[in-house]
Parts: C-alpha cells; structure tokens; sequence
C-alpha cells in the first residue's frame, strides 16, 4: 500500500469524517496523533471497496468491478490490484496504449511480480511488439521456467512475429512439459494450421477439446479446421446495372472437396447474362481446379470451358485457364501470384466480339500490427484483339476505436486502346479516404463501409468527386456456414463495365451468398 505523502497527510491532519482530540502534550504526540488518524482516513475506504471489486471481477460483473477499481485508483494512485485489473481491461477493450501505460507504472511499483510480468508481455504482442514481448516472457521463464502462460505467450508472440518453424519448435518443448494443457494443444494446433498442415493440426486441437470442453478457443479452432477439410457447397447470386442500362446477372454454383489432407478440389459452373437493352449475350462455363498446400505455400491449377452465346450471332467455345500460387512468409503477411485465360463476357458487346484476355497478378497483404491492414496489387492484361490493361492499387484501413475503421485506397487503370475492343478511357484514376463501422453479435455481422475522393476518367479529362457505399449482412452457422447479403453504390467509373462513364455515371450491385459444410 503506498503511503501519501508527507505534505498530503500534514494538509489533512483532521480530515472530513474523522475528530481528533488534542491531547496535553509535546507538539511531536499532537503531529504523530494527526498522522495516524489522516493514514487510516486514506486506506480505510480502500480497504473497504478492493474486496468489493474483487468480488464483482470474479462474479463476471465487470463494469461494477471497474467503477470500484477506478475509486481505489482514486484514492490509492498506485495501488497494486487496481493497476492490474485496470490494465486487463483496457486490453480486453482493444485500449492497448492505455493498457501498457499502466503494466508500466506497475512495473515500478512490482518490477519481478511474475503475473504481472506475463499479463504486460501478453498485451506488448496483441499490440505488434512481438520483439518486447518475447524478451519480457524469457525474463518470466528465468523466474518460473515451467511457467505455462509464460511458455504459451512466448511462443504465440514468435508465431506472431512470422517464423513459424521457430515457433513450432517452442510449442513442442512446452509440450513436452505440460502434455495435458489445452492452451499449448490449441497454440501448436493453430501453428501448424498457419504452416498448411490441417490434418496435423485436427489431432492437437481435438486432445485440446477432450482435454477443455468449454476453451471456445479451441472449438472454434477445431471447427475451421474440420469444416476446411470436408465437402463444402457454395452458392452466389449478382445482379449489377448502371446509368447505360448495362445489366449483369450472375450465377454461380460450386462444390469444394479435400482429396487428401493436402489436395483440395473444386468444381464450379456460372452463367452470365449481359443485357444492353438490345442485343443480349450469355456466357455458360464449367472449370475446376486443384488446390495443394506445402508448408506455408499452396499451388492452384486448373482449368474449363466457357461458351459466349449472343442473341444476334453463333455460339462460341473458349477453353479457360488458371494458375496460381500462394505464399505466407509470416503470420500476417500473405502474397498471391497467378496467372488466368478466359473470354471477356462483361457486357453485351464483349460476348458479340468474343475477346479473349490473358492476365497476371500478384498481391501483397499486411498486418504488421494488430490495428493495422495494408494490401497492395498489380494486374497487367493483354485482350486477343491487342488491347492491353493495366492496373495498380493500394489500401489501407486503421482501426481506431471498436469496430470502427478509417483509412484509404488509391486505384489506377490504363488501356491500349486498338480497333474496335474495349471502350473504356485510356486512363482512370481514384483516390479516396475511407470509413467502416464492423459489428457483430452472436452468429450475426454487418459491415458498412463509405469513401469519398476524386475520379479523372481519362487523362485530359478533368477531375471530378468520387464517392462510393457499401454494406454486407451475414448470418453464419458453424464455422464457415453462412449466408450473407451485398450490396455497393457508386459513381467510381471503375466500378461497371461499358464505353466510358458520362459526368452522371451510377453504377450499383446486389449479391446473395451461401455457403455449407456437407
């Protein structure tokens, strides 16, 4: 218990609530008198409300226990459990700033408490400071080296940070420790699930469920990585149309099965129906394609047919192709390459001239801190009749308080414009700032999201406001049955697909998605 200053307790020598009587004596009996009943006028309201917190913090009542915490704070800056609780909190409310500012404070109060010492080493890794974490966890292991939080988070913080071998190998060593502790189960499961090694990962996590019936942690791990493995069915609806009445309906069925532990396969059919008003075209196709995971990498080969059918002209058959591959070279880093054939069938007057793209792209996601996204991509296209694409684009999203979410995206696409191909502007530029508000409860999320920013469609063209809105609806099952509802309004000339949005363009969409586990 810290004691109040000596300047505090001469200022309140008779404190409200409390009398003292001044006894016939020295001056230094009357002083020590007044110091005693100014020290218990302090610490008994303390006394008092602590165990009262403590009691709401194990009944489950958190907001009581934190408005009596706050009162211990009060009176008692540096009280030691009231520092503590205060700080799991705000962790617990994504306040992870705050949170640190106090484990640091009670750090100089309690330098080698070994909870304390684990519980700010859990916070530095939710915040990205994987590096502090892990050292402050090597400091609580030379305390208590069978420690099991402590072995636990460090080798979560590891994992985090993207060597995964490494973090592997301190999950096996905590393992070999503490074979019955569902947290490690469930840590290395999730490890070797991050390294595309599911079957392995089913195993751990499925003691982790004998073992803790109730860890939801491990539930809902358990149920991904099932759920990954056994047939899924997947069904999509979209419809899109904009101010030249270019009409798009979509239709698309697939069935996703695991060959083996690391081979998925997928077959898939979708039917595209364009309408201009007059003529109409549709495009029918059948592909499928192979999905093989290695360690962190995956493979993705495949191949179909599709058929551009126009109203006012003979069918045609295009064979289709796709190849691609996926890396992780870290936890939260992800990159994409692939390559794709097919026939262009976006608009009417596409499915007429039976153009045919070959496309390449590679992407890049980010989350180098817990609040933080990036992505990054680049797309180059070459159409059949010489026309050629290019596109690049950037985002980026910071969560700044619960659920809420600002950030940007910048996008910009270039055409070869040759013979009678693809009429859209030579170059379209945009740049927005961008706000979303995610929230869920139970089995229920939404997602609304709306930017605001500038457009030039066309390079001598002048530069005009670009404004964009969206928001998903969802209601999901098990782990990844769900049915979800999409839809977006624009003005973003590169949302639609037609002969060069006017000073007016609107373009807006609405999908239905479904998804289940057989």
């Amino acid at each position: 218990m810290a004691r109040a200053p000596e300047t505090r307790l001469r200022r309140h020598a008779e404190p409200v609530g409390f009398v003292v009587r001044r006894p016939d004596g020295c001056p230094a009996a009357r002083c020590a008198l007044a110091a005693v009943a100014a020290l218990v006028g302090l610490t008994a309201p303390v006394a008092a409300q602590l165990p009262e917190a403590e009691d709401a913090f194990g009944r489950g009542d958190y907001r009581t226990a934190r408005a009596l915490y706050d009162s211990v704070l009060a009176l008692d800056s540096l009280n030691p459990r009231a520092l503590y609780r205060l700080a799991i909190f705000d962790s617990w409310d994504g306040k992870l700033k705050r949170s640190l500012a106090r484990f640091v404070t009670l750090r100089h109060v309690e330098p080698l408490d070994p909870e304390t010492m684990a519980a700010h080493a859990r916070v530095l890794s939710w915040d990205g400071q994987t590096r502090w974490s892990e050292a402050l966890y090597d400091s609580v292991l030379a305390l208590t080296p069978d420690r099991v939080d402590a072995l636990a988070g460090r080798a979560r913080a590891v994992a985090w940070s993207g060597d995964l071998s490494r973090a592997e190998r301190l999950w096996r060593d905590a393992l070999e420790r503490h074979p019955d502790e569902a947290d490690i189960l469930v840590g290395l499961a999730q490890t070797l699930y991050w390294e595309g090694e599911p079957a392995l990962a089913e195993g751990y996590v499925a003691r982790a469920r004998a073992l803790a019936p109730t860890d939801r942690t491990a539930r809902d791990l358990f149920d991904l990585v099932r759920a990954e493995r056994r047939p899924a069915l997947s069904v999509s609806f979209d419809g899109s149309d904009d101010i030249d009445h270019n009409r798009l309906v979509t239709l698309t069925g697939a069935l996703s099965v695991s060959l083996r532990p690391d081979v998925r396969g997928t077959v898939r059919a979708t039917r595209r129906q364009a309408d201009a008003g007059a003529p109409t075209g549709s495009s029918n196709g059948v592909d499928g394609w192979l999905v093989k995971t290695m360690h962190s990498t995956t493979l993705r080969g495949g191949a179909g047919l599709r058929v551009l059918d126009p109203d006012n002209g003979r069918a045609r058959t295009f064979a289709t192709v796709q190849l691609g591959a996926g890396l992780r070279p870290g936890t939260f880093t992800t990159i994409d390459l692939g390559y794709s054939r097919y026939p262009f069938d976006e608009t009417t007057l596409l499915v007429q001239q039976a153009f045919v793209w070959d496309e390449v792209e590679a992407s890049v996601g980010l989350k180098p801190r817990l609040n933080l996204e990036l992505s990054a991509s680049a797309n180059g296209a070459w159409l059949s009749d010489g026309n050629r694409r290019l596109l690049a684009s950037f985002a980026a999203m910071v969560r700044v308080a619960n659920g809420v979410y600002l950030g940007g995206h910048a996008r910009v696409m270039g055409y070869r414009r040759r013979g009678n191909g693809y009429f859209t502007p030579d170059r379209f530029t945009v740049g927005e700032g961008r706000a979303a508000y995610a929230w869920r409860r139970q089995r229920w999320a939404a997602r609304v999201s709306a930017g605001l920013g500038a457009q030039q469609v066309g390079i001598d063209a002048p530069v005009r406001a670009e404004w964009h809105g969206d928001v998903t609806l969802s209601r999901g099952w098990r782990a990844l049955d769900e049915v979800a509802l999409v839809a977006l309004y624009t003005n973003s000339a590169g949302a639609g697909s037609g002969t060069g949005p006017t000073q007016g363009y609107r373009y807006w969409s609405m999908g239905l998605r479904y998804r289940r586990g057989l």
